[in-house]
């Protein structure tokens, strides 16, 4: 699935291209929306918890109409304060996101039912191609910093019941922190060791990774092509915002 560089970077272009003033009321609660189905990691719970997908059904999901379905409360827009629907809204990105690339670009290309059969090269493949969408996104410097700007603007202040509250400090640090990552190699090395080793790569092989990551990029784009990349992009893009412009009143 897209990284949170990534995730953060669409967000913003919906936020743009939407206008829409419950957004642009709290963009840096909209902007923690956008990576908080990650927040799992700080709770501890199963990504369905938080994602409103299940990895292993193979038919058709919408986890955005899941979510709605399991929390009705966020469904209705006028009952949430500022903060919270703004967040929403984000979260609502995130969720088609992801949900659009199992679709269309990991179960196409690398699961278990695509030509590479789901092994543990294909999932290696993915997280390099995952790496190389979000270094990509991270070359705007200045939505980055609109971005932190906004995230450094809001207080947060969301009621939403399936994630604590305690734990929105530590999130907004740990998104803001994001907005500072560099658009280069130095962090490929750490960030995929782990999965180079569990899909069966030799320390000689992960080594090798290390002093030439754009190799790895290259062998995943000889599987997804860049007109793939940007058919995803544009397809997830078009269905956030179709789907922001039914969940969002007009005013």
């Amino acid at each position: 699935m897209p990284s949170l560089g990534s995730h953060l970077a669409s967000a913003y272009g919906l936020a743009d291209r939407l206008g829409h003033p419950y957004i642009d009321a709290d963009r840096g609660s909209y902007y923690l929306g956008s990576t908080a189905p990650d927040i799992r990691v700080l709770l501890r719970v199963d990504r369905r918890l938080t994602h409103f997908f299940e990895l292993d059904e193979f038919e058709e999901q919408d986890s955005v109409a899941r979510m709605f379905e399991e929390h009705p409360d966020l469904g209705n827009v006028a009952g949430l304060n500022e903060s919270t629907r703004a967040f929403v809204a984000g979260y609502v990105t995130h969720l088609l996101m992801d949900e659009h690339y199992i679709q269309s670009v990991y179960r196409r290309f690398f699961g278990e039912r695509s030509p590479l059969g789901g092994d543990m090269r294909a999932n290696v493949l993915d997280r390099a191609l995952q790496y190389e969408m979000n270094r990509r996104e991270l070359e705007d410097d200045a939505a980055l910093a609109e971005i932190r700007t906004a995230i450094d603007a809001t207080d947060a202040a969301i009621a939403v019941g399936f994630i604590e509250s305690r734990l929105w400090p530590e999130w907004r640090d740990f998104t803001r922190g994001i907005t500072y990552q560099r658009p280069d190699w130095e962090r490929f090395p750490r960030v995929m060791q782990v999965h180079l080793r569990r899909g069966g790569f030799s320390e000689e092989e992960v080594e090798e990774v290390a002093q030439n990551p754009g190799g790895l990029i290259q062998e995943s784009l000889s599987h997804v092509t860049e007109s793939e990349v940007t058919r995803y992009l544009e397809e997830a893009t078009e269905l956030a915002a179709e789907r922001l412009r039914e969940y969002l009143p007009r005013l």
